[in-house]
């Protein structure tokens, strides 16, 4: 569920003191309004009652989206000296709250530690991008019957690709050259796929290339 604290707040403009709302864990498929606005840089703005100044207030955020096997623990930009304390802490809390679910409950992903908000903004976009492109790939690969697989969603996320990967033949587990052959495939099908097109060149320059 998504929650909020009252903090103090002064105002870096006129140096009035007061309190304000922010929130502090937001879960994107209860409250897609929240996500919208985190989304678009507009969660934690808070307007000083003396001047009006509008500022962000820069606070820990824990953001989840189970539906994109999402969950980050986003801490302010300035916490990033911290980083190796802050992800040995971030794991093992995670994995303490999962122990408390039964074993079909527990979630098979890791968590995603982000330093300021802006920086995660840019990777929502980043796989907002992906997923446009994912939808085109998955049309015209069962329209002109190219095989595919499609990933989970941490799994595209681990592997900063699409979900949508078109294959050689038919396989839950397609090999390097499966893909490349897919891609080919594809990329004549509709050139104008840039993110498809890059993903051909980073598999062959990687020989070591591999889903799982």
């Amino acid at each position: 569920m998504s929650t909020f604290n009252e903090i103090d707040i002064t105002c870096p403009q006129c140096g009035e003191e007061f309190k304000g709302v922010v929130w502090t864990a937001i879960h994107a498929n209860q409250d897609p309004e929240l996500r919208d606005l985190l989304l678009g840089g507009e969660i934690n703005l808070l307007m000083c009652p003396e001047c009006s100044h509008v500022a962000y207030q820069d606070h820990f955020i824990l953001f989840q989206d189970p539906a994109a096997e999402l969950i980050a623990y986003i801490y302010p930009m300035s916490h990033q000296a911290d980083e190796d304390f802050l992800r040995t802490a971030t794991v093992a809390n995670f994995k303490e709250a999962q122990a408390v679910y039964p074993p079909k409950d527990q979630k098979d992903y890791d968590p995603l530690l982000v330093f300021g908000l802006e920086t995660f903004v840019k990777m929502m976009q980043a796989e907002d991008l992906l997923a446009a492109q994912s939808q085109i790939a998955q049309a015209l690969c069962k329209e002109n019957g190219i095989p595919f697989t499609m990933l989970r969603p941490y799994e595209a996320r681990r592997l900063r690709t699409m979900r949508v990967l078109p294959t050689s033949v038919p396989t839950n587990k397609p090999t390097r050259a499966d893909v490349l052959a897919g891609l080919e495939k594809l990329l004549t099908l509709n050139p104008t796929l840039d993110l498809y097109s890059k993903l051909c060149t980073r598999i062959q320059e990687d020989p070591g290339w591999k889903i799982k």
